[in-house]
This record gives structure tokens, C-alpha cells and sequence, in this order.
């Protein structure tokens, strides 16, 4: 998934340009709830996964359709968690290059993104102003298990999160438009680019 501080960057930049959420405290916990639960299989509403091809495996790693067929986006609420995961699908189908993907095995995606996350979490705190505080416990318990679970150590990887490409994916998600986005997903009845 997306680290805690490109959702916030994200759903920050969302909530200044959007006119239409209006309870700040709901949307952004939204946000944030589809990764405290226990199983982000279902929060995330995963297809099926092999994770020996990787390109497929982060494919079906969130299914907005079936997010669609099951809830409304009609909170707040509900919005930062469709934002949620559309930033989420188009983080893991647009923002790395395929060739990597091509090359690279699972566990070693996840050692270069969580190293690339702890690069990364500083400068986005300090662009987009953003603050864990209400969250804190929940966050930094979730990382750890996280970690635990792909095997994570602290050995230095490859930063596969550029300052600027992040830049650049966080204004493109935060244009979305929420409500033409699921309109177009339903109407193909599958994960579609906006």
C-alpha cells in the first residue's frame, strides 16, 4: 500500500482544492482506515494474488469495482476511503516502471519501497504540512507489524520513490474527481485509469 504519508499528502492537496467535503476530521479518517485493519485483503477488497508475477499480483491488489458494488461514496467518510484506494491502485499500476516490476521479486519490491518510505515520510510531512497526531498509536503499530511481515531490515535499497515523481502522483490523484471516477469504473464494470 501507499505509506501513511502519501495518503495524507494526497488527501490533503484533495481537501484544499475540493469543494465538496465539508467534514475534514471524517474524510481524512477515511483516509487513514483502510490500513489500520487487520486484514487489508478485505479493506482493500484484493483479488486474487500470485506473488510470483509481481505486475499482476499489485494489479489485483485493490478492485475499486467491487469497492463500488458493495458502497456508496456518500460521505465524507467514504470518500477519503475511495480516494484511499484509488490512490492505492494507481500508486501500485502507474507510478513504478514496468521493467522494474519485470525484474524485481516481491520481497525485494517491499524491502525497496518500505526503505523508500523511510526516505521519503520527512519530505512529505515537511512539503504538505501533514501530521500523524490523531493517528499516531494506530500508525506505528501498523507499520511495525507491516514490516515484520515482509521481512524488512533496515539494510540500504534502492529509492524507488523519487521526490518528484511523488510530487507529480500526488497532484494527479488529488484531481480526481471522485464522482466521474466511479462512474467511469462502473460503467466498464473493472479497474479503469481515470
Amino acid at each position: 500500500m501507499a505509506s501513511f504519508s502519501i495518503h495524507l499528502a494526497i488527501g490533503k492537496r484533495y481537501f484544499e482544492k475540493s469543494k465538496i467535503i465539508t467534514n475534514e476530521k471524517e474524510f481524512f479518517r477515511g483516509i487513514i482506515d483502510p490500513d489500520l485493519v487487520e486484514d487489508k485483503k478485505i479493506s482493500h477488497y484484493t483479488g486474487i494474488q500470485d506473488k510470483t508475477d509481481l505486475s499482476n499480483y499489485l494489479l489485483n491488489k485493490v478492485l475499486l469495482y467491487r469497492f463500488l458494488l458493495n458502497e456508496k461514496i456518500d460521505t465524507d467518510y467514504q470518500k477519503g476511503v475511495f480516494l484511499h484506494l484509488i490512490s492505492d491502485y494507481l500508486f501500485f499500476n502507474t507510478f513504478f516502471d514496468k521493467d522494474y516490476l519485470l525484474h524485481i521479486s516481491y520481497s525485494d519490491f517491499c524491502k525497496d519501497l518500505y526503505y523508500s518510505y523511510d526516505i521519503t515520510n520527512d519530505y512529505l510531512e515537511r512539503k504538505y504540512n501533514i501530521s500523524y497526531t490523531d493517528f499516531l498509536d494506530k500508525i506505528k503499530d501498523n507499520i511495525r507489524k507491516d514490516q515484520k511481515e515482509k521481512n524488512v531490515s533496515s539494510e540500504i535499497r534502492t529509492n524507488i520513490l523519487p521526490f518528484s515523481k511523488l510530487d507529480n502522483f500526488i497532484e494527479y490523484v488529488s484531481n480526481i474527481n471522485l464522482h466521474d471516477y466511479s462512474e467511469k469504473i462502473i460503467k466498464n464494470k473493472e479497474n479503469v485509469l481515470p
